[in-house]
């Protein structure tokens, strides 16, 4: 019996682990499952999405930061262009403007 709760208790600590994900995992799985990014590209976006993270996060905590962080974002998103193949690069533009669109409805 007592193995058992302390398995799941693991089983809990674990999940709760999972979900702490940065955004940078987030992002990662979401234009690998959107995109069916290669694991090539997966180790090259990685960082970059971490970088970007970084950049939102400082933007949050430090609003005086937000403009040159935005300039930034800029260049990060043109890293992530150069790892894209022109299919993928197509696809990501169609689901940003639908996700853009979704929120200017839900906004109204």
């Amino acid at each position: 019996m007592k193995k058992l709760i302390i398995a799941a208790l693991l089983a809990v600590s674990l999940t709760g682990f999972a979900q702490k994900k940065g955004g940078a995992e987030k992002m990662l799985e979401k234009m690998t499952t959107e995109l069916s990014l290669t694991a090539d590209q997966q180790s090259q976006l990685k960082p970059i999405f971490e970088e970007q993270a970084a950049l939102q996060k400082d933007s949050k905590e430090n609003p005086d930061n937000a403009e040159a962080n935005k300039e930034k974002g800029k260049e990060i998103g043109k890293r992530i262009n150069a790892i894209l193949t022109p299919e993928q690069k197509q696809l990501r533009k169609e689901l940003r403007e639908k996700e853009k669109a979704a929120k200017e409805a839900a906004g109204q």
